[in-house]
């Protein structure tokens, strides 16, 4: 039986299963890093794939936890039109509910606004 864990990139999370010989395989992918008392931490879908073609052999396969960009809520990858073609390698998206609203654009610059107002202050 397969068992399906949720990850963001970038964020670190613990591996439910002793990896012995793999840990040195998995620290060694581009990509993948690991931090002690934290866990790993991957950056990217090509980490991610790299990295599930060792654990599926456990049993154990890393979904990426993807956010919406507007409301902070998971996306909801599974029921997204575009779950076929999208590679999902982006940190965030924006989910069915907020892509519906009329104001969508105006809020997804608000966000990006003060988001670059961080940045520069």
């Amino acid at each position: 039986m397969v068992q399906y864990m949720k990850i963001r990139y970038g964020a670190p999370f613990q591996i439910p299963r002793r990896l012995g010989d793999r840990f040195k395989e998995i620290v060694g992918i581009k990509g993948v890093r690991y931090i002690r008392q934290q866990g790993f931490v991957v950056s990217d879908k090509a980490a991610l794939d790299a990295m599930n073609r060792i654990l599926i052999k456990m049993g154990l396969i890393l979904v990426p936890d993807i956010r919406c960009f507007i409301c902070g809520m998971d996306v909801g990858c599974d029921e997204c039109s575009y779950k076929d073609v999208c590679k999902r390698d982006a940190g965030s998206c924006i989910c069915g509910s907020c892509m519906s609203r009329e104001d969508v654009v105006k809020r997804y610059y608000d966000i990006q606004r003060m988001m670059l107002d961080q940045v520069l202050h």
